[in-house]
């Protein structure tokens, strides 16, 4: 069950610019959490196991301190760090409203997180909408809960989560210091076919194409960007044990610093600060420990899971934005002005795992209790941010791509009879614009799965011999039909 709570139309006060006067402002810092203790893997299962795995007890309080690794199993300490873990905040300002969008480096961060956030944020600082987005790193810390010691252990650490919080607040203090007059341009760009995408579960459906903003001074330079593309964050895959922003860190990377192999440059970055939005990832967008890509840089094919695959996919990507902006096809968005559309949401959950994992507290939120089924309701919000010639919508889970560009079938097997519920597909409603569409928005509740495709009981669809994953990471079967169906009402609003 979900029954829409509160609709919000933002329309704010000025902030001390002219109207029209488009400013922006990005910083950056990092997220990455202290390793303590250390320890071997001796049995190579990627898993600690106190009577065969070995360890050191750095700080000499007889416990074993682990940074719990989020996004595959469970009881996964970090052994070390790859590279730093970020927060990128950008802030931008058209005279009369101000937003702020954070990114981090996380597998997600639920609402009441965000909440806590946007509480504390000062007056002063005149924000009237900020956006907290995780990019769903599969190798970065819990900061959810479900990926501690053991099933029914959080993983997260209380005193990191404070900090991060922290982090996020000197970020956007950071980039509200760097506010500074901007032109926007934007981009719908093609990906490489040689690094391709691949959808884990039946229909194929893939929402692919890089969407990308680009915000420049007078002379050109390049202040920062964001860049909406849809892929899970995990190419280093369930073996990995150190800490690494992964496929999002190597794009940023290149694009703002340039394309580098072995402390050589390969390809000149653009400047700027870049900050990724994950884009529609259900149904598993991603590139499997089996799917091959091609590294251009190094001429070769790489299937294994790897830092080297990691690299390959995000500097692919990186390429390809930097070889628009070089053959001019960044358009530009004239005296672009913000609106911000929300709308509050109380979901039902009706998945007994996620139900029990909620009312032990492992998963970090504000529940509230029916004595009626689904007994636990949640609530979470989606947002419609209109900037310029782009659009921004914010989800809070990973949307099947299939509910965004068509597609969604009712398969044999399925456990509903019915016909598509989500339709018509939102891009078909969204305006003429470059239309952004961030999947981890401001909370993280798993999978929006169309209901005609829902299947937790067999027969298994498309004659699958087991239960496809994304059910036992959602919610239930009403979650994707409300959520479309209240994306498409802040459409619909914003035409008014």
């Amino acid at each position: 069950m979900v029954r829409l709570l509160l609709v919000t139309f933002l329309t704010f006060s000025s902030n001390n610019l002219l109207p029209n006067e488009l400013k922006v402002g990005f910083a950056k810092i990092s997220i990455t959490p202290d390793l303590i203790d250390k320890w071997e893997d001796i049995d190579n299962d990627a898993q600690f196991n106190s009577n065969i795995d070995l360890w050191t007890d750095v700080n000499g309080n007889g416990q074993f301190d682990a940074v719990w690794m989020a996004g595959f199993q469970n009881n996964r300490p970090a052994q070390g760090i790859k590279d730093e873990l970020m927060a990128v905040a950008a802030v931008i300002d058209d005279g009369k409203t101000r937003i702020g969008i954070i990114s981090a480096d996380t597998i997600g961060l639920m609402r009441k997180f965000v909440l806590s956030v946007r509480k504390d944020l000062p007056a002063e600082w005149g924000l009237d909408y900020l956006m907290i987005h995780a990019t769903h790193n599969h190798e970065g810390p819990d900061t959810q809960g479900l990926w501690g010691p053991s099933l029914f252990k959080s993983g997260v650490d209380d005193k990191y989560m404070g900090q991060l919080k922290q982090n996020f607040l000197n970020a956007l203090n950071l980039a509200i210091d760097n506010l500074e007059p901007a032109k926007m341009s934007l981009a719908l760009i093609p990906t490489n076919p040689l690094t391709p995408i691949k959808d884990k579960r039946k229909p194929i459906v893939i929402d692919d194409g890089i969407r990308a903003v680009l915000f420049n001074r007078p002379d050109g330079s390049i202040i920062g960007s964001l860049i909406n593309f849809g892929i899970h964050v995990e190419l280093t895959w369930d073996k990995n044990l150190e800490l690494t922003s992964d496929v999002a860190g190597y794009l940023r990377r290149g694009i703002s610093d340039g394309i580098y192999y072995e402390n050589q440059l390969v390809k000149p970055g653009l400047g700027g600060t870049t900050l990724w939005l994950t884009g529609n990832i259900g149904g598993l967008m991603t590139s499997g420990p089996s799917d091959p890509i091609y590294d251009t840089f190094m001429k070769e094919t790489i299937t294994k899971p790897s830092h080297a695959k990691a690299r390959a996919y995000g500097y692919s990507l990186a390429s390809s934005v930097i070889d628009a902006f070089h053959a001019g096809n960044f358009e530009p968005s004239p005296d672009p002005t913000l609106t911000v559309r929300t709308l509050e949401l109380e979901l039902g959950i009706e998945n007994f795992m996620l139900s029990l994992s909620t009312i032990l507290g492992i998963i970090d939120s504000d529940p509230k209790f029916n004595l009626k089924p689904p007994f636990i309701h949640y609530l979470s919000e989606i947002a419609f941010i209109e900037l310029g010639d782009a659009t921004i919508t914010g989800i809070p889970g990973e949307l099947y791509p299939e509910i965004a560009v068509g597609g969604i079938e009712n398969p044999q097997g399925a456990d509903y009879s019915i016909d598509p519920q989500e339709v018509p597909h939102l891009r078909s409603q969204l305006p003429d614009k470059l239309n952004l569409m961030v999947n981890l928005a401001n909370d993280a509740i798993g999978y929006i799965i169309p209901k005609s495709e829902w299947d937790e009981k067999a027969p298994w669809i498309f004659g699958e011999n087991e239960e496809t994953y994304g059910e036992i990471v959602s919610l239930g079967p009403n979650t994707a039909p409300i959520i479309h169906q209240n994306i498409i009402k802040l459409i619909e609003d914003s035409k008014d």
